[in-house]
């Protein structure tokens, strides 16, 4: 028995190093497509502005959170969101859900127990931001100049609260971040984190369908086009 734990161990360990060997490269390749976007649009003034509304919602988010009433329930709301992802994950991986509960005491969802995408359903919350992505076909669908501001105002206003949920809540001592392995866990989120700031960044200038194709097709084959050729460049000098 002993050695079957063992065995089991060594196995677990090894998945561990290459599944954290694997996020690891994925990062370098979101830390390529970051240097794309803000190449594009970032380091180019006339595309700069077109984020405006985008930066007033973020702005207008934490203006709001300075009312003390409001911050009272943005944070009791962000308790909700942070459980309510837990539940959309779950369910995602049809995992029947048992139980949900969000009070200012104590919050949690309890749905049946597996290995089947444990992980993301662990850490979905740190990384997902569902309010500001379910505006995403809404702002595709629109062709109304004066409706795409009012959709990047809240784009921007939702990525702040996704962000206040991210900073409030990431912690190494939460059992969220622990459990599947505090590395893999802080790998996964960062990952996540700048592929969903490239895309919402992306999206005033570019549009969804174009953003999201920059993003996750177009700059990630850059990047490795750039490494690959890299890499034969410190080969040759060997």
């Amino acid at each position: 028995m002993q050695d079957k734990k063992t065995f089991r161990d060594i196995l677990s360990g090894i998945w561990y190093f290459i599944s954290c060997t694997a996020i690891v490269c994925l990062i370098l390749i979101a830390l390529g497509v970051l240097v794309q976007v803000v190449d594009k649009d970032i380091l180019n003034l006339d595309r700069l502005k077109l984020h405006d509304w985008l930066a007033y919602g973020f702005v207008g988010f934490f203006i709001m959170f300075l009312i003390p009433n409001q911050r009272s329930n943005t944070k009791w709301l962000m308790s909700f969101m942070h459980e309510f992802i837990h539940m959309v994950f779950a369910i995602l991986f049809f995992r029947k859900v048992k139980g949900f509960h969000v009070d200012r005491r104590e919050c949690y969802v309890a749905y049946d127990s597996g290995h089947f995408g444990y992980t993301l359903i662990t850490l979905a919350p740190y990384f997902f931001p569902l309010l500001c992505l379910i505006l995403l076909p809404w702002r595709y669908t629109t062709g109304e100049t004066a409706f795409l501001n009012i959709i990047d105002i809240l784009l921007g206003f939702t990525y702040a609260f996704h962000v206040c949920c991210w900073v409030t809540q990431t912690r190494l001592s939460q059992t969220d971040i622990i459990n599947p392995g505090v590395v893999r866990s802080l790998l996964i989120i960062t990952f996540f984190q700048i592929a969903v700031f490239c895309l919402l960044f992306m999206t005033p200038t570019s549009g969804v369908l174009n953003a999201l194709d920059r993003v996750f097709v177009e700059y990630p084959l850059n990047t490795i086009e750039f490494y690959r050729v890299g890499i034969q460049h410190l080969l040759a000098l060997i």
